[in-house]
């Protein structure tokens, strides 16, 4: 089956619906909070926004592109009010409260295979940042092609290298000692002078 750009926003689209739905259900008999269910579902459609725009760009040839590679520092935003009982951040946090989720997965993982959702994903790598968290809310393994770049570096670890390399070795030869430390050492005094104090010579 081919699977075009817009084909696979649909599809998109429906597992987030389908999520949404089964999350919002869970209210019933009071198994999950309201505003936690107000908050996942917020959650779940601001990505299913995000790849709908992407999708939408790819389709017309207008992809933006990456402003802020891996690794180069970005400007600092202001923080924002933490909102009140955020969900979990763990591996399937979703599935765990709301089991039902777990039909999602099946799906994203048949989307995720298909060769034209790889070819947007290579396309627009700014997809990365929208399945990744969806993959990492229901379980799934994400395939290779959504595998984040190594990172580079931090640059104290990489002076602190450079450093090292620079400082002498400590099993050095004695021969690269310096010059003073092979001389004879003076010869004792004589008795007569070095005898204690206040005594005559």
């Amino acid at each position: 089956m081919s699977l075009t750009p817009p084909a696979a926003d649909l599809r998109f689209a429906g597992i987030i619906a389908m999520l949404c739905r089964m999350v919002a259900a869970r209210i019933a008999g009071g198994r999950l909070a309201g505003p936690l269910i107000i908050l996942i579902c917020r959650r779940l459609r601001r990505l299913a926004r995000r790849f709908s725009a992407l999708a939408a760009r790819h389709a017309a040839g207008r992809l933006p592109a990456r402003r802020h590679p891996r690794g180069t520092p970005r400007t600092p935003r202001p923080a924002r009010p933490a909102a009140p009982s955020p969900p979990p951040r763990d591996r399937a946090w979703l599935i765990r409260l709301v089991p039902e989720a777990a039909a999602g997965t099946s799906h994203l993982q048949l989307l995720l295979a298909e060769p034209e959702m790889a070819a947007l994903i290579a396309a627009a790598p700014q997809t990365g940042r929208i399945l990744r968290p969806l993959c990492h809310m229901l379980g799934v393994r994400p395939p290779a092609i959504l595998a984040l770049p190594p990172r580079p570096a931090p640059r104290r670890a990489r002076l602190r290298k450079a450093d090292g390399a620079r400082l002498p070795s400590a099993t050095a030869s004695p021969a690269a000692a310096p010059a003073h430390r092979d001389a004879a050492p003076p010869p004792p005094c004589a008795p007569r002078a070095c005898g204690p104090p206040g005594r005559a010579a």
